[in-house]
């Protein structure tokens, strides 16, 4: 497994016998730096921009505040660190192998040559029906921020449905560097949005609105009080701040779509890290500080009416503003209805290029579509989606908050776990990782830090599952909050043993792939020494910065 085959071809597949799985053998980009059927169309702003806002949607604008009447301005601000802290530790995992190695596949490549493919096959099939599911999140979102407005409730829920399925989809369809112009387009706009709010809360935080009477600050963490529900509370909003946080899985996921990879995947990495501290942390201590957890409107309502971002805006004086604002929700909500679409086709489609499931599922038109994974996914997510026919949409949506962020625990571990092993092979092969053009410093030693948070948070919502947050333990309620887990395992065991395979020797992992990668890195380099680049002002310099994010 995982070892040359010959010149032109690199397996990182199992030997399938007479089943329909074939042996996972892919082109290597050692020689020619192309991906199978794949198109390196999107454009290094185009990564950036979809780092910075790919994936923010209707967990951060309304899922926080479910979070904040579960736990609690503490409570939450306790569960959005520890999370956002676990995710800047997956951005430093899977900034460097992705770096080293911008091919194809994303970390479920990764896991496939530096674990094992069965642990690629669970983490797959969780990742990919992880993005299936928040298809009907956002769809059931989309229809709640609209319903924000008195006249757009008369509207019929199953028309609202097939409208935002069939509009989120048509992006995808489009070649990959079209989609990449839509998501900076989107990713700006969520940008805007999400600044605009920190500096409305945090002044009024500081007092600076007569309706405030004087300034909050902490006023709200003394009454009603910074907890609720004690460590209940907590385990409920570490899950949320799980569905809301993404991970840095667009860097490996695009990989095999960019242009200029290692380049790109380097300079995306630290805009992550901002993101995180400022959407993830900052953002949610302002809230804590401008809403209590006992708000009668973030209780008793749905959709943006319970979004504690609106209430606060509302509250602050500035209904106008609140409208505004909810448009922009709007377009960041149906912006993750689009790439979730994105997402899950490229998971399905990776399994596939790399011998895990069939490769029906991988084709591709001339233009790199993956059209077969697209129209899987989009007709599973949008069949879920019409599960909100019934009037049950917040508890539809909890469903699928829930098993998405469960879920997003089991791929972290095995992220972790992956970098672990990867040094591990780095080792082995004498490779110094110093020497990478991006490296995680301390690693692996936050990796296995990340493990055991991991380990924590899944035992967290173990005793959730059984012991519920309210009402009698029951199987309904372990199934519709847990059922991520035992299905992962049962992926991971079943696939090992019908397909017999085994764990990757550190002396065995495949890193031919990077020479490629390493020779035009080289060449780059003299370049550069031969025909150096001005430094330039700092206004030369900042303008170059917005001519990378803006075009």
């Amino acid at each position: 497994m995982a070892e040359a085959k010959d010149e032109k071809t690199v397996s990182v597949g199992i030997d399938s016998g007479n089943s329909d799985v074939e042996s996972g053998v892919v082109e290597s980009t050692a020689d020619s730096g192309e991906e199978p059927g794949w198109s390196r169309s999107l454009s290094p702003r185009a990564v950036i921009m979809l780092s910075l806002g790919g994936g923010i949607g209707t967990g951060l604008w309304v899922g926080t505040g479910t979070a904040l009447k579960d736990a609690g301005p503490a409570g939450t601000a306790i569960a959005y660190t520890l999370v956002a802290f676990s995710l800047y530790i997956e951005f430093l995992a899977i900034g460097e192998m992705t770096c080293y190695k911008p091919v194809h596949g994303g970390y479920i490549r990764q896991t496939a040559e530096y674990i094992d493919q069965a642990a690629a096959f669970a983490m797959g099939m969780n990742y990919w029906f992880s993005w299936v599911m928040i298809i009907p999140a956002e769809a059931i979102a989309c229809i709640s921020v609209l319903k924000y407005w008195e006249a757009a409730r008369g509207f019929s829920t199953a028309g609202y449905i097939t409208i935002f399925l069939l509009l989120a989809a048509i992006p995808n369809f489009f070649p990959v560097r079209f989609y990449g112009k839509v998501e900076i387009f989107m990713s700006i706009v969520k940008v805007f949005a999400i600044t605009s709010t920190m500096c409305y809360m945090f002044l009024m935080a500081s007092g600076a609105f007569p309706s405030t009477h004087g300034a909050l600050v902490f006023r709200y963490w003394k009454n009603p009080g910074a907890f609720n529900n004690g460590i209940k509370g907590v385990c409920k909003a570490l899950l949320q701040a799980a569905f809301s946080c993404t991970s840095a899985g667009w860097v490996a996921i695009t990989a095999g779509e960019m242009k200029e990879p290692r380049k790109t995947v380097k300079g995306a990495i630290m805009p992550l890290f901002w993101r995180m501290f400022m959407f993830f942390v900052v953002n949610i201590w302002l809230v804590g500080m401008c809403v209590p957890y006992n708000n009668a409107d973030m209780n008793n309502s749905s959709g943006t009416l319970a979004s504690p971002f609106i209430i606060a805006i509302r509250d602050g004086g500035s209904p106008i503003f609140a409208d505004i604002m909810n448009a922009l929700v709007f377009i960041t909500v149906f912006s993750c209805s689009i790439t979730s679409y994105y997402v899950a086709s490229r998971a399905m489609t990776h399994m596939s290029d790399l011998g895990i499931i069939h490769s029906f599922f991988g084709q591709k038109d001339a233009a790199g579509r993956p059209w077969i994974a697209m129209i899987s996914s989009g007709v599973l997510g949008g069949g879920l989606t019409y599960l909100n026919l019934n009037n049950t949409a917040s508890q539809v949506y909890s469903w699928f908050s829930s098993l998405v962020g469960v879920a997003a625990f089991c791929n972290w571990g095995l992220i972790y776990l992956s970098h672990i092993r990867f040094r591990q092979g780095l080792k082995a092969q004498g490779i110094d990782y110093k020497k990478l053009t991006f490296y995680a410093r301390f690693g692996p030693w936050p990796q296995y830090l990340g493990l055991l948070l991991v380990f924590c948070y899944l035992a967290a919502q173990l005793y959730f599952a059984i012991f519920p947050f309210s009402g009698k333990p029951s199987a309904s309620n372990f199934f519709s909050t847990y059922i991520t887990v035992p299905l992962f395992i049962i992926d991971y065991f079943v696939y090992k043993w019908w397909f017999k395979t085994k764990i990757v020797a550190p002396k065995d992992m495949n890193f031919k792939p990077a020479v490629y990668f390493d020779r035009l890195e080289e060449e780059e380099k003299e370049q550069e020494r031969l025909n150096p680049t001005p430094k330039g002002t700092m206004l030369e310099r900042i303008w170059r910065l917005r001519t990378v994010l803006i075009g």
